[in-house]
């Protein structure tokens, strides 16, 4: 591919293919707003890496479209396949420090390296002075869900130390087009149905700020077995009387039939919270209202327009609550480096990160114009006693 037209596909220039409505936002995301440091799945760890794994980028790249990855980015944009993007970036080192300083080092590789519309997979590595390696690992959300990155990590580290692979490597993209053409052959949801169901937009609190903004976030010990449902209560209970006013949560959501399968078929729903008794908005409740939402076609929430109108303009904050995030490694094989965005779309989100073996944790990321950190330090302060670990206690708010 030439400069001229890598620099059209960086800049969104990369036309959608007419059946990939799935990722029709996501590709907005990227190539339009340059969202990659808050769209992109992008993972970071530390560990000993087989001698000459990382020297071949060739041998990268050959493993890369076995795993199905090359193949599955041209089935949504139009790029060919010897013009998909994978890259392997060494960096120079060696590198010193424990994890909380090599957070530093990837959160500003990540934030000042987005991935181009054309490329698929990212894998940057630093040599650590003790004989490790620090890698870093991004996906474009195009072709990969959160649950296809548990998959695609386990391969990639089995990879990194020459060890056999977990499974079939290439498996869950074998399908990849007809999954996306069955996608697209779904029905759509009737928009008067859908908001008829879910009635007026409530009145905010606390107004949305309409633009990109600087990020700020923070981890909190959660709960064992805390569900989906319980997580949506506890956030409603939480942020009602903090924020004041209504409402709208946006949450996930992956039809059972395709979250098996490699590639992204996430429909964003909204659930309408109302100013009132934080009492009446139960785990039972989110539930019942979820099985409504999630009956009535295929939709996401860029096809209500009064809903998308009342975001745009920054009336309604974008409050995100999401339960798919596994993005941590075996700990035993390799320590963790948590990866910060340094912008973001939504106003404050919730994100769940259940990687086994544990402990989960809850990620709480927000623009630092919404929230003020006292404000923020009260959220999570509310939130460790609904559903925090025992002994677990927030770190200190950004």
């Amino acid at each position: 591919m030439s400069s001229g037209t890598r620099g059209a596909a960086a800049r969104g220039g990369l036309r959608l293919r007419p059946a990939a409505v799935a990722v029709r936002d996501i590709h907005g995301f990227l190539g339009d707003l340059g969202m990659d440091c808050d769209v992109n799945p992008c993972t970071a760890f530390v560990g000993a890496v087989e001698p000459g794994r990382l020297d071949d980028p060739g041998a990268w790249r050959e493993f890369a479209d076995r795993l199905g990855l090359i193949q599955a980015l041209t089935h949504l944009v139009d790029v060919a396949p010897e013009d998909v993007g994978v890259t392997l970036a060494p960096q120079p080192g060696p590198v010193e420090g424990d994890v909380d300083t090599l957070a530093d080092l990837v959160t500003a590789y990540h934030n000042s390296h987005p991935l181009r519309l054309d490329e698929v997979v990212h894998l940057a590595y630093w040599p650590h002075t003790n004989g490790e390696y620090v890698l870093l690992v991004k996906f474009s959300h195009l072709v990969v869900d959160l649950t296809d990155v548990v998959d695609l990590l386990r391969h990639i580290r089995a990879y990194l130390r020459d060890e056999s692979p977990p499974g079939r490597i290439g498996s869950r993209y074998r399908h990849h087009e007809r999954t996306v053409e069955r996608y697209a052959a779904l029905p759509a949801a009737d928009p008067d149905e859908v908001a008829r169901v879910l009635g007026d937009l409530p009145a905010p609190g606390r107004k949305g700020i309409p633009t990109i903004s600087a990020s700020a976030e923070q981890w909190l010990p959660l709960r064992e077995g805390v569900t989906f449902d319980e997580l949506l209560s506890a956030v409603t209970a939480t942020l009602l009387p903090v924020l004041g006013g209504g409402l709208v949560l946006q949450y996930p959501f992956s039809r059972w039939e395709f979250a098996t399968k490699g590639g992204y078929y996430v429909e964003i729903k909204p659930l309408v919270v109302r100013a009132g008794s934080p009492a009446d908005y139960t785990p039972e409740y989110f539930a019942r209202a979820r099985r409504a939402q999630e009956s009535l076609g295929r939709f996401t929430m860029s096809d209500l327009h009064a809903f998308a109108q009342a975001f745009t303009s920054g009336r309604m904050p974008r409050v995100v609550v999401s339960d798919t995030t596994f993005m941590r490694p075996e700990p035993d094989r390799w320590r963790w480096v948590a990866v910060r965005s340094a912008r973001v779309f939504e106003d404050l989100k919730f994100l769940a990160d259940r990687s086994w073996p544990g402990p989960p944790l809850l990620r709480m990321q927000y623009k630092r114009g919404f929230l003020p950190p006292g404000t923020a330090a009260d959220i999570l302060g509310r939130l460790t006693q609904r559903i925090g670990a025992s002994g677990g206690t927030p770190g200190p708010v950004d």
